[in-house]
């Protein structure tokens, strides 16, 4: 969420940031949008930056804007609480009186003087209409003698303009009802009559319907063929736009909607996807046979050989994606994220390739799934070089689809339609790749590493649009990330951990659970204690309950195991188990001891009773679907 602060223009940072933003739609080489003054030496330029006076170097000041005109009114919003690295101002409004003059296209013409024969025609009867062929020193005047004579209880939205990349989060729409109030209370832009409606004219309302969303009617295109919308202020406004809805044979077609959404929500997957007893592991062989002669030297020193290494990545793991959720997988770099992400993407396609291939299970999968994937390095948006909105035209075939995914993705700028990929930032590359997976029409979308190399705030705005996207058009969700802002926006239906060779859903109980005496028991669970000292070492590895007192008080994984140590090493690492010299001398009882080092800590809120019985030492069954322990095993051999 956010706290803005939306306010009439008044300083000359505030027409400065203006600028700033106005190029994000309108500037170009060859158009100049606004006019600096250098005080000192009296010399005008053009320029769309503020730039520094060719004759004495200094700062030019801003003097005006090229496309406005004196009747021109400008509401500013700025962000409050923001990131350092955020700027100020994200958007603007701009206020007009209407067009003087204003025709109707209709099959086979033009319709002349379309408002005249809607609205009392008195509420046009007063335009502002400069004359335009007045010299330049002319202007200033020629524009107050029009606003003199200027009244209409009509004012017209001519800009909105939001930071591409805020227009994701409504911001466009906000601008507008602050705008609408703004009409409303203080009767601008002239403010000589109370005013009974907006009119705004805007070819992009067909590709975006954030006007429509904000309560404007679209009324007629013009004869040029712009669309033409209305939002009534007043009662009488308003039953004149439904009587025109309901009596114009034309209007009654549209029945004042413009925008008409291409992109409709996709079929759901037909089933869960389950993967049971999921199998996975990796092998690796170490040679030295290509290696010069000092490196193999080097490396025998540490006794590094020919060497197949072999280690299960996943192991008997059970994953359920339900049709039309948002999935988060987390755990640490090289656990095994990604290589699920593969088997995922590889049983849904029928890839023969054995990276994307499991090596033991049961798998049931959606009859009518149709994926897309993400994953860097390997499967990734083929952009090349072209315009980013001809890509995306290429793969839907329609321009309309291009752009309203594009919209969807957070991409609602239309200079970076026509950017190439390599020209976007970190950021609008992130919007681009989605828009890219939404343009094939899956049913199931795998991203990897999502909104890694985002700032915290972009990367918040992506993962919030993405899961309303996903829930909006029925598209399953299966991402990777490890970061917690992201994981809160998503508001995932599950997150899954993945975590040396285990598989799990979050929120499960563990298969065992082993006993720790107090204190020591709670700083495992609160990621204090990350050895635990025992008299012997143990094959168990990931995610294992902490029991102490009869009661499950949260779960640790088990990331390995080292030893033997006598006391005297295992002094010197107090700092990783927390035990003092007397406790290590008394529990050694003269012999060496091993060190079970522990990863990832969650500790419940509520401790969990766990039932206990007679023999058992160490290790603990515990029952998921009760909560309740059963019968353990004496020793590690679980």
């Amino acid at each position: 969420s956010y706290r803005l602060l939306v306010r009439e223009a008044r300083f000359e940072r505030d027409y400065e940031a203006i600028v700033e933003l106005e190029q994000y739609h309108y500037a170009s080489d060859e158009e100049m949008l606004a006019l600096w003054h250098c005080e000192r030496c009296d010399f005008y330029r053009e320029g769309n930056v503020q730039p520094k006076c060719p004759r004495c170097g200094a700062d030019m000041r801003f003097h005006d804007l090229k496309s406005a005109t004196r009747a021109s009114r400008f509401l500013v919003m700025e962000l409050l609480d923001k990131a350092p690295y955020e700027p100020r101002y994200v958007g603007y409004v701009r206020v007009d009186p209407p067009v003087p003059l204003m025709n109707r296209r209709v099959p086979g013409g033009v319709e002349r003087e379309i408002r005249e024969k809607v609205f009392p025609p008195e509420w046009f009867a007063h335009p502002f209409r400069p004359n335009e062929e007045v010299p330049p020193e002319r202007w200033w005047d020629e524009q107050g003698e029009a606003l003199k004579e200027a009244r209409s209880p009509v004012s017209r939205l001519a800009r909105v303009v939001v930071h591409p990349d805020y227009r994701v989060d409504g911001l466009g729409q906000q601008a507008v009802k602050a705008m609408i109030d703004w009409v409303r209370e203080r009767w601008v832009p002239e403010m000589r009559l109370p005013k009974e409606a907006i009119e705004t004219v805007a070819m992009m309302a067909r590709y975006n319907p954030f006007m429509e969303k904000a309560g404007f009617i679209y009324m007629w295109d013009t004869g040029g063929g712009r669309p033409v919308l209305y939002y009534p202020l007043t009662e009488r406004a308003g039953e004149l736009i439904r009587k025109f809805l309901e009596t114009d044979e034309l209007a009654r077609r549209h029945k004042g909607r413009l925008y008409r959404p291409r992109f409709r929500p996709v079929e759901k997957l037909d089933s869960p996807l389950i993967l049971k007893g999921l199998t996975k592991s990796y092998t690796s062989e170490l040679t030295l046979e290509e290696l010069s002669e000092p490196v193999r030297r080097l490396l025998e020193a540490f006794g590094v050989r020919h060497r197949v290494i072999q280690k299960f990545v996943i192991r008997n793991g059970r994953i359920e994606i339900a049709p039309g959720t948002v999935n988060v997988i987390v755990g640490a770099s090289g656990s095994g994220k990604t290589t699920l992400l593969r088997v995922i993407y590889g049983l849904a396609t029928g890839s023969e390739d054995p990276l994307y291939r499991p090596e033991g299970g049961e798998f049931k999968l959606p009859s009518n799934v149709r994926v897309q994937a993400y994953i860097p390095g390997e499967i990734e948006p083929e952009f090349g070089d072209e315009p980013i909105a001809e890509v995306l035209f290429r793969i839907t075939g329609d321009e309309s689809l291009a752009v309203e995914i594009l919209n969807y993705a957070g991409i609602s700028d239309a200079v970076l339609y026509r950017a190439p990929f390599r020209e976007l930032s970190t950021g609008q590359k992130e919007r681009a790749r989605i828009a890219y997976l939404l343009a094939h029409r899956p049913n199931l979308i795998l991203i990897d590493e999502f909104a890694a190399h985002l700032d915290p705030t972009t990367a918040v705005r992506v993962a919030r649009r993405m899961s309303q996207l996903a829930r909006e058009k029925n598209i399953t969700l299966v991402l990777v990330t490890h970061r917690e802002e992201v994981i809160r926006a998503l508001e995932p239906d599950r997150i899954y951990m993945v975590g040396y060779g285990t598989l799990f859903r979050y929120g499960e109980l563990p298969d065992k659970g082993f006993r720790v005496m107090e204190p020591y028991a709670t700083y495992i669970v609160e990621g204090k204690k990350r050895w635990e000292i025992r008299r012997y070492p143990t094959k168990v590895r990931g995610k294992v309950g902490v029991v102490s007192g009869g009661k499950l008080i949260g779960t640790v994984e088990i990331v390995g195991s080292k030893g033997p140590f006598s006391v005297e090493e295992l002094s010197r690492h107090q700092d990783r188990h927390l035990s003092n010299d007397r406790f290590l001398k008394e529990y050694a009882k003269g012999e060496k001891l091993y060190v079970w080092e522990l990863g990832e800590a969650e500790k419940f809120d509520e401790p969990i009773p766990i039932e206990t019985k007679k023999g058992q030492r160490v290790w603990v069954k515990i029952e998921k679907q009760q909560g309740e322990g059963g019968e353990g095993e004496g020793d590690d051999r679980v």
